[in-house]
């Protein structure tokens, strides 16, 4: 609340000769005692406010041996420990202002579609925290044209055996597909290309999860599918993603045109759209 200065002298004369604090003044003891305290000490009873924005104001002097240490590559704790004049935060709107850093060119993820079926298969793994901490490992695959799943399976680990087995299972399923997408981790790296027996092996750009978004829109639902049960053991979510994966391959999607994945390979079953496998 503002108050006038001729306000505030007239309630600090009146305290210092002796008149007694009144409720009624609607202005509150600790600002009044304040008022007669500076009075007392010889200062202004009211100050007037300060500017908003106080910036530290350093000497040319000690501006250029920052910028020439700032230029040799020091960092901004470095400059502020030879300067010893001037605050961290300033050293580093100095460096902000002096040497901007270049804005990074944003990568565009590339996004794959295919027409013809078993062209290209996405695949990605996933892990649930099951009864007593267990965890739950699955992986699986899907085709890009019909968005159709195969090859859903639990395991306990994720490593390069089970990685490799949910491969064999997913061409048992399919009779074989030209190319599959996977993301860079460890398990799809050189020993996992020596047992892809002529299939195209295709990989994500690092930390670009967009790139295999089809994979890990799946990964998420199948998440949020087993929240709804008490996994006991990995039979029991065996059992329970196989009735995912029947569920998914006949529920309509928006990008199939609120067709179900089923419909859509039986389409382009009967025109012929499948890819050639070697």
């Amino acid at each position: 609340m503002k108050y006038d200065s001729e306000f505030v002298k007239r309630i600090v004369d009146s305290l210092v000769s002796g008149w007694k604090l009144q409720e009624t003044l609607g202005v509150s003891r600790k600002t009044v005692y304040r008022w007669k305290n500076r009075a007392k000490h010889g200062l202004p009873a009211r100050f007037k406010r300060t500017a908003k924005r106080v910036w530290n104001k350093i000497s040319r002097q000690l501006q250029k041996h920052l910028k020439r240490l700032l230029k040799k590559t020091k960092s901004s704790i470095l400059a502020w420990i030879h300067s010893k004049k001037v605050c961290l935060r300033t050293v580093q709107r100095y460096k902000k202002k002096w040497f901007p850093k270049k804005p990074k060119k944003k990568v565009k993820p590339k996004r794959y579609e295919r027409r013809k079926l078993f062209s290209l298969m996405h695949t990605d793994r996933g892990i649930k925290r099951i009864k007593n901490g267990v965890r739950c490992c699955f992986s699986f695959y899907e085709d890009d044209a019909s968005r159709k799943l195969y090859a859903l399976k639990a395991y306990p680990k994720a490593n390069l055996i089970n990685t490799l087995d949910n491969l064999q299972l997913a061409k048992q399923e399919t009779k074989g597909f030209k190319a599959v997408l996977t993301d860079c981790g460890g398990v799809y790296r050189k020993n996992f290309d020596k047992n892809m027996n002529g299939i195209k092996h295709i990989k994500t750009r690092p930390y670009n999860p967009k790139c295999n978004g089809k994979a890990e829109a799946v990964v998420k639902k199948i998440k949020r599918f087993l929240n709804q049960f008490t996994v006991r053991d990995i039979a029991h979510a065996n059992r329970l993603l196989k009735r995912f994966q029947r569920e998914y391959n006949n529920t309509p999607h928006s990008s199939l045109k609120y067709l179900t994945p089923n419909q859509v390979y039986s389409d382009k079953q009967k025109n012929g759209a499948i890819s050639a496998v070697t």
